[in-house]
């Protein structure tokens, strides 16, 4: 079942883009539109989780950080945000906020290592825990590549 939706989630974007370029003469297919779906996607589901099961977000907070549920809360939040950010006309700082957001939060996906036969996660899924740090970088590669190249070069004034 997670294989079926893995392929679903990974290829479905590219199919859509590719059939409403076809049929579209104003929408060209980009791969930064295919890169931004994939983070959107990540950051949504991610940034529920924190409020459906924020347990399993909790025990990955160090217990001497204070306020840890709210913690998990205002992260929830911030990564909503960003997703939706992502496709307005803030996207350049939306997807920079994604790449300071994953390499702040890789020392908790670190710490969840420590603890991982403690964890929640763990029980649900021996392997997620290990996953989730060599994940940030493809995460982080993809909230890059979400941009245009245009879009990720500085603007050069004419000379």
């Amino acid at each position: 079942m997670f294989l079926g939706v893995l392929v679903v989630v990974l290829i479905l974007p590219i199919a859509i883009l590719a059939v409403v370029s076809r049929l579209r003469s104003d929408v060209i297919f980009r791969w930064s539109v295919i890169f931004r779906a994939w983070i959107s996607a990540v950051f949504l589901i991610i940034g529920t989780l924190h409020f459906v099961s924020p347990a399993g977000v909790v025990e990955l907070i160090p217990p001497f950080v204070p306020w840890r549920l709210f913690c998990s809360y205002a992260s929830g939040v911030l990564e909503l945000a960003l997703a939706v950010g992502l496709w307005t006309r803030h996207r350049r700082i939306a997807s920079l906020g994604m790449i300071v957001v994953l390499i702040a939060f890789l020392p908790f996906n670190i710490y969840g290592w420590t603890i991982a036969s403690n964890s929640v996660n763990y029980v649900d899924d021996p392997y997620y825990l290990w996953l989730r740090v060599p994940l940030q970088g493809v995460f982080i590669a993809l909230a890059y590549f979400a941009l245009d190249t245009e879009q990720r070069t500085s603007r050069r004034r004419p000379e």
